[in-house]
């Protein structure tokens, strides 16, 4: 089933997301759907935040890099790798990238859906993907995407006046 993706100004995008307590039938069956919507979307990556559910669940399918199709289940960056600026975009900023720094290699520990606890070295745009989503899952939400000349926090400014949050 495909699902809705949030728009950048969304407030669960910057809420601190929940912890996933155990991996039942409902989080594989939200995990599946949020696979599809990336596929529909052409997206490498997509956080449950992304669809409305404020939980740490991220789906990500980026075989160029040796990362196939993962679910991570309350994902957590334990290493990180030399730091360095590269393009990146978002399924909540439809049409939008910008050059952040972001560590070319992480080690994150996740649940997969097994409810098995796994590390897991990735590199490249997989690294890329899974610090976005840690961001958003911590509570910095994809309104911490770094932008030139920090152009993202002024829209985030501007949509937060225009719905009584600043």
């Amino acid at each position: 089933m495909l699902l809705d993706i949030l728009l950048f100004g969304d407030a669960i995008l910057r809420k601190k997301a929940d912890e996933v307590p155990a991996v039942t039938a409902a989080v594989r069956d939200l995990a599946a759907n949020m696979l599809e919507t990336m596929y529909y979307h052409d997206g490498l990556g997509l956080a449950a935040p992304q669809v409305g559910v404020s939980l740490r669940l991220f789906v990500m399918d980026v075989p160029r890099d040796g990362c196939g199709k993962t679910v991570l289940v309350n994902p957590v960056i334990r290493e990180r790798g030399e730091t360095g600026a590269v393009e990146e975009g978002c399924l909540s900023f439809p049409g939008i990238a910008g050059a952040v720094a972001r560590a070319a290699e992480v080690v994150v520990e996740f649940t997969d859906l097994s409810g098995k606890r796994v590390s897991k070295g990735v590199k490249g745009v997989a690294a890329q993907a899974v610090q976005l989503v840690h961001g958003l899952a911590r509570g910095r939400g994809v309104a911490a995407l770094p932008a030139p000349q920090g152009a993202l926090q002024v829209v985030q400014g501007l949509v937060d006046r225009a719905h009584g949050l600043a």
